[in-house]
């Protein structure tokens, strides 16, 4: 009989022997699978009550030779496995020597049954250890036998506890999970459970794998990240494994409530060897204030979120075909969608898919009432997005938690906000479209009234020339003093006398558009538009009236002690070359003419083309994601829709007029900006 001595102190020994009792029979497989065995058996040994008497854990590894006992039993802290990651080609679970100490979570003693091979003979031996005495094991002398396998069994007696968890019908399952990503990586081993296989794939509904690539971590360093994600076709706990690359899982943690995915029950496998450095500096253990955990774990939730979005949608697509089929879906099939009407749909599938799960009573109505159900949800989605939460509520009954799940499908995107920025976007592109065909269109341009018809439509668009002023007002006080300094911008329509073109023709003369913004209490930003009849070129007379002009509105006793900022811009078709030159210099925005930092002024002037082509790139950005061609119809259909009393009557026989007239005419008329 041999001693083996552990050099530790008793209190930290006693640390190492604390853990689930599914945690520490997982450590007993752990340290089987490293011995480079092809498999692992537990067995529960009962006695005459049902209860367990001993617990089994056998490998058919190399077993231990009897001459490393001292140092694989005594060195705590310094297990060979610390220096090696893989062996023969999988990767190794153990690191500093402790496994062996968690099997006396389990009971207050233990057995190491070992057989191993030595110079063409066969040993066998047993090291004892105590849950009294954790300092030191004891080792019988080893014998040599004939015809008996090498291996490893690992037997735990006289139990601290009943353990009826490890007897519960779902334990196979528990231990699939925390072995999944490990048995996945290596097909070819095997564990059992009193007898049956734990086989992760026979309660797999779904798997998905997806590698992160390199990400950076707070050293600079970089480390590659892969997220296994398994779907159980049973009730199993949402976790997150952190496994090194092999899937070997080192670390458990929650999913909480960041990742919500009704009806899906699911394990996470968040892969790195950088999981294993953690681990070897015994830094896994406060995992969740570990800076790089923490950025590696963002960025797989991400990746989780992802994946059952893309999952919602695949089980939604089988229920709308079902839908289609009872033809009670609101939607036409078309072959192809424009990008407004695909987020549309979108939203609506979530909605419905969603609707029909938390009301039971939804696929016992009969068609007419589904029907019905479908096209105001459909219509509330397309009018008015803000009424699908009260339709949600009071219409289809559901509770304030369920609404907050089902707003939750949306994932931190509010509905209004899918689709109204999407029709935001799409309406300002058909709307600059529209705006240059009326300005620079033969036949429109004839017809187009400034006063009566364009000042009216960009009272209503004015984003076009700040964004700030797109939803801003007229202001009484600004009105009467711009009308009281106008004299400074030369004979406008008001006067009594038209300004005479030649020919005997009264020309269409110079119009003002105004807008005001309270940023701040007690502050005030001023738009102040002047738009020059087309024949009108920006020159060095227009440039200086509208400076003096500004210098004079600014001036005004009514706002000399409130704070203010002012914006004048001067817009015609064409600026001459002067006027040009101007409006591109060194060190100043594009089209601007003077910057006052005394009166807080700007001066700017542009053309029509300079207008619509910021605009544009304004909206670039945004419209590169959707993906939205406005064209002639869509722009017309815009104008008409929501400026329809502005437009000037052109003729209308072009293919698809009349019907996107017809359909206009049935529908309120309104500005959607």
């Amino acid at each position: 009989m041999t001693k083996v001595h552990v050099t530790a102190k008793r209190d930290f020994l006693e640390t190492l022997t604390v853990a689930r009792p599914l945690a520490a029979l997982a450590e007993l497989v752990w340290n089987g699978f490293d011995t480079d065995t092809n498999q692992v058996q537990i067995f529960l040994e009962l006695n005459d009550m049902d209860g367990i008497q001993a617990i089994r854990v056998r490998d058919h590894g190399y077993g231990i030779d009897y001459s490393k006992v001292e140092n694989l039993f005594g060195s705590l802290g310094d297990s060979w496995k610390k220096t090696r990651d893989r062996q023969n080609g999988r990767a190794l679970h153990g690191k500093n020597g402790k496994g062996r100490f968690k099997a006396f979570a389990l009971g207050e003693r233990v057995e190491w049954n070992t057989t191993y091979r030595l110079n063409g003979k066969t040993y066998s031996y047993k090291i004892m250890g105590s849950a009294q005495s954790l300092d030191d094991f004891d080792t019988t002398d080893p014998v040599e036998v004939s015809g008996a396998l090498v291996g490893t069994e690992v037997i735990v007696y006289n139990l601290q506890h009943d353990f009826r968890s490890l007897q519960e019908d779902s334990t196979p399952l528990e231990l699939a999970k925390m072995f999944a990503a490990y048995l996945t990586e290596y097909p070819d081993l095997r564990l059992e459970y009193n007898g049956i296989a734990v086989d992760p794939k026979s309660v797999q509904s779904h798997r998905g794998e997806y590698h992160l690539g390199d990400v950076e971590l707070g050293d600079g360093s970089k480390a590659a990240v892969a997220v296994s994600i398994i779907e159980w076709s049973i009730p199993a706990d949402r976790v997150l494994h952190l496994c090194d690359a092999g899937g070997i899982a080192l670390h458990e943690l929650q999913v909480g409530p960041q990742i919500r995915a009704p009806g899906f029950h699911f394990t996470g496998y968040i892969k790195s060897d950088h999981f294993r450095e953690l681990d070897k500096l015994n830094q896994l253990s406060l995992a969740e204030l570990h800076p790089d955990v923490q950025t590696i774990v963002k960025l797989a939730k991400n990746k989780i979120k992802e994946h059952f979005r893309r999952r919602l949608v695949e089980d939604q697509s089988k229920i709308i075909e079902r839908w289609k089929e009872e033809q009670i879906y609101p939607y036409d099939d078309k072959l192809n969608l424009d990008p407004v009407e695909t987020v549309e749909r979108q939203v609506f599938d979530i909605l419905a898919v969603n609707v029909q799960s938390y009301l039971p009573s939804f696929d016992d109505a009969d068609v007419k009432s589904k029907k019905f159900t479908f096209r105001l949800l459909a219509q509330a989605i397309r009018e008015n997005p803000e009424s699908v939460q009260k339709i949600i509520g009071e219409v289809l009954g559901l509770k304030k938690d369920e609404q907050d799940e089902l707003a939750e499908l949306l994932y931190k995107t509010p509905l209004s906000s899918i689709i109204s920025s999407a029709k935001i976007v799409a309406n300002r592109l058909d709307f600059l479209n529209g705006l240059e065909n009326l300005l620079f269109d033969k036949e429109s341009k004839k017809k187009l009234l400034e006063r009566d018809q364009l000042h009216k439509i960009l009272e209503n668009e004015a984003w076009l020339f700040d964004e700030e002023f797109s939803l801003a007002g007229s202001e009484r006080r600004l009105e009467e003093v711009l009308n009281i300094h106008l004299d400074k911008l030369g004979a406008r329509e008001d006067d009594p006398h038209p300004v005479e073109m030649g020919e005997g023709k009264a020309g269409r003369v110079d119009l003002m558009l105004h807008k005001v913004v309270q940023p701040r209490v007690g502050e005030y930003d001023y738009l102040i538009i002047e738009l020059k009849r087309p024949s009108k070129k920006i020159d060095d007379e227009v440039l200086t009236q509208i400076k003096k002009y500004a210098a004079a509105v600014a001036k005004d006793e009514r706002f000399r002690d409130i704070k203010t900022r002012w914006t004048f811009v001067a817009i015609s078709n064409d600026l001459d070359d002067f006027a040009k030159s101007e409006a591109n210099q060194r060190n100043r925005p594009r089209g601007m003419v003077s910057d006052t930092a005394e009166l807080n002024i700007t001066v700017w002037v542009k053309s029509w083309a300079d207008v619509i082509n910021d605009a544009r790139a304004r909206l670039h950005f945004v419209n590169r994601q959707l993906a939205y061609e406005a064209d002639r119809d869509s722009a017309k259909a815009y104008l008409k829709k929501t400026h329809a009393k502005f437009i000037p009557d052109t003729a209308q026989t072009r293919d698809g007029d009349d019907e996107v007239k017809a359909e206009v005419d049935g529908e309120s008329k309104g500005t959607s900006v």
